[in-house]
This record gives C-alpha cells, structure tokens and sequence, in this order.
C-alpha cells in the first residue's frame, strides 16, 4: 500500500531557501506526499511565493505572531493527513531517496520512528562532515546512546502518526528541541531505528561566544527536563555535564569549572580533570 506521508516544514524568514528546500521534497521518488508549509510569522513576505498556481501537494499556513519551530512543528503534524510524517528545516536539502529508504527500513525493522544520517557542511571552513559519527550504532541501546549525544536531528526523522499523537515538541526548548523529541520518544516505549546512511544535506551556521552560551543554556533545560534517566545513566550523565563545561570556557569560567567537577563527581575522566585543573 502506497500510504500517504505528510512532511511538515516550519518556516521563519527563508523567503530565499524555502523554494529550494521544497523542491527536494517534491522531487523524492515516493511521490505519494503532502507538504505543509507553517510560515512562522515571516517577516520577509514568504507568503508571496505561494499561490494558487504552486504544486497542489503543498498546503500554505501563517500566522501573524513569531511563536518558534516547535508550534509550527506542532501545528503542521495536527493539519496533516499521512499515515507518516516527515520534518524539514526550510534551509536544508534532501537527498531524493530520502523518505523511500527511511519508509522501507523503518517497515523492514518493526519501527515506530526512524533517523537517517546527515551530511553537516561548513562553508567557512569548507569541510563536510557526516553525523552522528561513527560510535553511534543501531545495533545498541539507542536510549543510552542518545542521552549521551544528539544523533538525531528534525529533518533527518520519519514517524508513525501515532508517535505524535503521543508526545510533542516542547515549546519552552529553542534549541535540542529534536534531541529532547527523541528522549521523549525513546523513554516512552517508542521504537527507534537508525538507518546509517547521509540522506540529507545540512549547512552549519557560525559559532560564537554568543551561541554556545545558548548551548549551554540549552544543555542545561535538557537535563532538568530528562535528569531521572540521566540519574540512571552516570556515564551519560557525566558526558552531559562536560559539554556544559565546555559551551561556557569562553564566556563563564567559574560555571564553566563548577560544570567540570559536576562531570569529575559523576564518572571519573583524565580530560576533565585535566580541563578542570587548567581552568583555575
């Protein structure tokens, strides 16, 4: 059965990427899609691409008020009708495969949900880079793997209606907010797979000082949000709180170092310790 999938792509201010990005939909070879396209309170006139002319598989939605990527996630899944629903971010590139490989695996592995990989270009530095990397197998725990590090990625994910008919993207998350979906998903009994191969092109935007204190912001709502799994996971735990060390060694020494010891308390590692004691 040819069934329906629904991809859901949230928009903000893309009037220059989003025809791109929709076109890598529309061009896939399972052809049997919808596209709705949630304009997140533009503010660059994107409404004026879409008129009665465009492709009739791509449903146009907007309203006034700038209320982030998680709503409009949220909102396009509730005004879909596939069996299956797919997330694109408005500035990123499918490969044409995309969703027939995922439907395929995800039927041939009994799944609920499943993730592709991701190929993470860097224009200032010109490098490309393929995520996760390669420590992240299917063939283990996914729980334990993804409490450690955010393999998945929105656009990388196709999923049963009846996952999101069961949990949501949290609003209150600006950013992660498709690792904690994931977190969610697999501490909910949810079946996960990974099909290990880079079927969507992503561009990695600049790093700042800026930005990684967001991260670590960031980090820090994730692990309030999951910290009874991560109270049974030391291991991941520790890794966590590394992370948050790092995002603020630029910016916030002293929470950068209180970040450190927390990793050093929780599991033991020579690196941190290393980068606990340089940071005095």
């Amino acid at each position: 059965m040819n069934e329906l999938i629904s991809v859901v792509i949230p928009s903000y201010n893309r009037k220059n990427t989003i025809l791109s990005c929709i076109r890598s939909v529309l061009e896939q070879t399972y052809s049997n899609l919808e596209v709705i396209v949630i304009d997140d309170g533009s503010t660059d006139y994107t409404y004026t691409l879409f008129n009665d002319s465009f492709d009739d598989r791509v449903k146009f939605f907007r309203y006034e008020e700038n209320r982030g990527a998680c709503y409009a996630r949220n909102l396009g899944a509730e005004l879909s009708s596939g069996a299956y629903i797919a997330f694109q971010d408005s500035d990123d590139i499918w490969k044409k495969t995309k969703l027939a490989k995922e439907l395929s695996y995800l039927k041939k592995e009994n799944a609920d949900m499943v993730f592709c990989g991701m190929n993470r270009k860097d224009p200032i530095h010109k490098t490309s880079k393929y995520y996760p990397d390669e420590t992240f197998r299917s063939d283990r725990n996914i729980l334990a793997q993804l409490l450690e590090n955010n393999a998945v990625s929105t656009q990388t994910i196709l999923i049963k209606r009846e996952v999101i008919n069961k949990i949501k993207f949290d609003v209150t998350f600006k950013r992660y907010q498709d690792w904690d979906f994931a977190l969610q998903a697999a501490s909910s009994g949810i079946k996960i797979a990974y099909l290990a191969e880079g079927l969507v092109d992503s561009t990695i935007q600049g790093n700042s000082i800026s930005a990684n204190v967001k991260e670590g912001v960031a980090y820090e709502h994730l692990i309030e949000k999951h910290m009874d799994l991560y109270n049974k996971n030391p291991r991941a735990l520790a890794a966590i709180y590394k992370k948050i060390g790092n995002s603020y060694r630029n910016s916030n020494r002293k929470k950068s170092r209180y970040f450190f010891k927390m990793s050093l308390k929780t599991q033991f590692h020579l690196k941190v310790f290393i980068k606990w004691i340089v940071g005095r």
